[in-house]
């Protein structure tokens, strides 16, 4: 990889947050875009993305969202997912001005794919289109009203309370495919707030009640056997969105992470081809 084509640094998000980015751009950018992470993980984990945007002359930022990474904020914590929206649009208006000439699209995977959903719900944009991986619109566990009450009392009661699930031996499998795969790196983020999952929750379901407002073209990428999110969820979500220009492809043999998984030559192809189609 040409050196002169990556590029790492910080800028600055709501609230004065510090926050850290990867960049990958080649000399001729034919189109531009915006990866953002899912919970737990950091831009680093999508290296291999950055090296293919590279070869395909497709510019990739990635940044770590507050709170992960070498980002600033509390581990696993936001007091509001606003914060993730006004972080986003601060680095899309920067991203705007510094290559005005490039179509921006929006690339999120889990807890990404949400900010990018209720991005393009909230804000006057300039995305192109947006592609998501494996949404986290709702969580495959049902959780009984009761447990949910109680969690949104404990995030007012006590929110910044760190918890870390994967302590818990019976949820290990459902958090990650591998849990081996992060032991060694520092970075990951296993901790988390009440807030942070409150949040979470309700903003899943105002992205669910508000799927009209959603009116870019959009790809959706999902696992068949994702053993975290509600697939269910996400096919309402993408049959009431008002976008005609939208597809769904499922993986047979996919779980979570399509983008990293066996079949992740597959999902990056889809993502190109459909990126090539609409430029």
């Amino acid at each position: 990889m040409n050196a002169k084509c990556y590029m790492s640094g910080y800028y600055t998000g709501t609230q004065g947050a510090n926050l850290y980015f990867q960049g990958w751009l080649p000399t001729e950018i034919r189109a531009l875009m915006i990866l953002l992470h899912g919970s737990g993980e950091h831009s680093g984990f999508y290296s291999h993305i950055g090296e293919e945007c590279l070869r395909r002359h497709v510019g990739l930022i990635a940044p770590d969202l507050r709170g992960f990474g070498k980002s600033d904020g509390a581990r696993g914590h936001v007091n509001r997912f606003q914060e993730y929206l006004d972080d986003l649009e601060t680095l899309m208006r920067r991203l705007q001005k510094q290559y005005p000439d490039a179509p921006l699209f929006l690339l999120g995977h889990s807890l990404g794919g949400l900010i990018a959903i209720r991005y393009v719900q909230e804000y006057t944009h300039p995305v192109k289109g947006a592609i998501l991986s494996s949404p986290v619109l709702g969580i495959r566990i049902r959780l009984p009203y009761p447990l949910k009450a109680l969690i949104e009392w404990i995030s007012w009661l006590a929110p910044n309370l760190p918890v870390d699930p994967f302590k818990w031996n019976w949820l290990k499998p459902i958090l990650l495919d591998d849990p081996s795969d992060t032991s060694f790196d520092p970075l990951f983020t296993t901790q988390y707030t009440p807030r942070w999952f409150s949040e979470l929750l309700q903003n899943g379901e105002h992205a669910l009640s508000q799927a009209a407002k959603c009116n870019v073209p959009l790809l959706c990428l999902c696992g068949q056997h994702d053993p975290l999110i509600d697939l269910g969820a996400v096919q309402r979500f993408f049959q009431s969105i008002s976008s005609e220009d939208k597809v769904h492809v499922v993986f047979s043999e996919g779980r979570h992470r399509p983008l990293q998984e066996h079949c992740r030559n597959e999902a990056l192809d889809n993502v190109f081809q459909w990126i090539t189609a609409r430029l």
